[in-house]
C-alpha cells in the first residue's frame, strides 16, 4: 500500500463558505455545488456496454436513437425508441467519477487556481468504513445494507488507506445539509488516492464527493445519488 499524501483534517471551518452557499437539499445543481460561480458544467459518468467497456453518453444515445444534450438523463437516452430493441448497455455509477476522468479534470482544475498544492476533500462517511470494537482501532468495509458482524471482505480486512483510518477515528465531520463528510487536506493531484482494499494488492477506487482549494477558485462534486460530476467555476 503506498503512503498518500493527503491527511485527515480537523479544519471543518473550511467548508462553511459551502454551507452558506447551497439552496436547500433536492432543489438542484446549487444544492450540491455552491451557488455563485460564472458557470457550472456537468462531467458525466461512463456506462458500460456488453463487454464492460466504458461507453460514452452521446454513443448510448446514438445506440438508442436518442438525442443527446447537457440536461439529459441516463435513464432516457438509454431507452430505445425503436420498439423490439433492448436498452443499450449497463447504466454508470452513482457517486464515483471513474479515475481516469478523475485525472483529466484535476489537470484542468489545476490550471484555475493559484493553491493546486492546498485543497480539501470530502468523502461521505456513509460508505461503510466502520470503527472495530476491539482495542486495533481497525477500519473495515462493510457493504451498505449489510446488518451481521463486520466480516473481512472476501477474506482480507484492515483495508482502508491510514489517512482514511486516521479521519474516521479522529471525529471530525463537516455537515452540510443532507450529508455528512469526513474531512482531509492535501494536494489536488492526489484526489484519486481514495478508495479501499478489496484484496490486499486490488485497491478498489472511489472520488472524493466534495473538493475545492483554499482559494475556493472552483468546487467539485460527486453527490452520491448523481450519474454525474459537477464543477462550478468561471
Amino acid at each position: 500500500m503506498e503512503k498518500s499524501r493527503l491527511r485527515s483534517s480537523s479544519r471543518s471551518a473550511e467548508a462553511d463558505w459551502i454551507a452558506d452557499q447551497l439552496a436547500p437539499f433536492g432543489s438542484g445543481v446549487a444544492a450540491i455545488v455552491p451557488k455563485g460561480f460564472e458557470a457550472y458544467v456537468r462531467v458525466f459518468h461512463p456506462a458500460a456496454d456488453e463487454n464492460n467497456q466504458p461507453m460514452r453518453w452521446a454513443d448510448v444515445a446514438a445506440k438508442c436513437a436518442r438525442t443527446m444534450h447537457r440536461l439529459a438523463q441516463f435513464h432516457a437516452i438509454n431507452h430505445p425508441s425503436i420498439s423490439g430493441v433492448d436498452p443499450a448497455v449497463n447504466g454508470p455509477e452513482s457517486g464515483n467519477l471513474v479515475p481516469h476522468l478523475l485525472k483529466v479534470l484535476c489537470a484542468t482544475l489545476s490550471g484555475h487556481t493559484r493553491r493546486p498544492e492546498s485543497c480539501f476533500f470530502c468523502l461521505w462517511e456513509g460508505y461503510g468504513w466502520l470503527r472495530d470494537t476491539g482495542q486495533s482501532g481497525r477500519i473495515v468495509f462493510t457493504p451498505i445494507g449489510y446488518s451481521g458482524p463486520p466480516p473481512p471482505p472476501f477474506g482480507y480486512s484492515d483495508e482502508v488507506p491510514e489517512f482514511i483510518r486516521a479521519a474516521v477515528m479522529a471525529e471530525c465531520r463537516v455537515y452540510l445539509p443532507g450529508r455528512d463528510y469526513l474531512l482531509f487536506d492535501g494536494p489536488l493531484e492526489a484526489a484519486t488516492d481514495f478508495g479501499w482494499y478489496l484484496t490486499r494488492d486490488h485497491f478498489v477506487p472511489q472520488s472524493p464527493n466534495l473538493f475545492w482549494p483554499e482559494d475556493r477558485a472552483w468546487c467539485v462534486a460527486s453527490e452520491i445519488d448523481l450519474y454525474c460530476t459537477l464543477v462550478g467555476g468561471s
